[in-house]
């Protein structure tokens, strides 16, 4: 069984997305599967689609816990990946980029795998503290002070 010492937060870069959609584009690009293990619907799953607030905030499982993921370049052997779907420009608070249904549910899931895999609130971390880039489009720090 694998180990999970960490959790990392990332962002779609994109307004709309589902794991199905997801899915799609990793495999296009030569995943095995989708690379995060969730994926935190904003309610709007296609392009231009209409926003439907069942799945605004929705968790969907993509790949299984269990399995490495492929979010985090040299980073997810022991770790979760768990993703935003919203496109921030630049780094600004999360209210700017996500919705509080979004918001809502990444606290309950960190809260609930925090608390399966003994993870403390300093091993939650953004992609942009691994890469130099946007994602997840805030100050992970931000997110650690809700268990502080």
């Amino acid at each position: 069984m694998r180990e999970i010492n960490r959790i990392i937060i990332h962002c779609t870069a994109s307004d709309f997305g589902d794991v199905e959609t997801v899915r799609k584009w990793h495999l296009d690009r030569g995943f095995s599967d989708i690379g995060y293990h969730y994926l935190i619907l904003n309610g709007h799953r296609a392009p231009f689609g209409e926003y439907n607030p069942d799945d605004d905030g929705l968790v969907e499982v993509g790949r299984p816990w269990w399995k490495m993921g492929a979010h985090t370049k040299g980073q997810n052997a022991d770790s979760i990946g768990v993703c935003l779907v919203g496109n921030p420009e630049f780094i600004g608070p999360p209210e700017m980029w996500f919705t509080q249904k979004q918001l809502q549910s990444l606290k309950k899931l960190i809260a609930r795998l925090m608390k399966e895999f003994d993870i403390p609130p300093e091993q939650i971390h953004g992609h942009n503290e691994y890469a130099p880039k946007l994602c997840p489009g805030f100050r992970v720090e931000l997110i650690r002070q809700w268990w502080k």
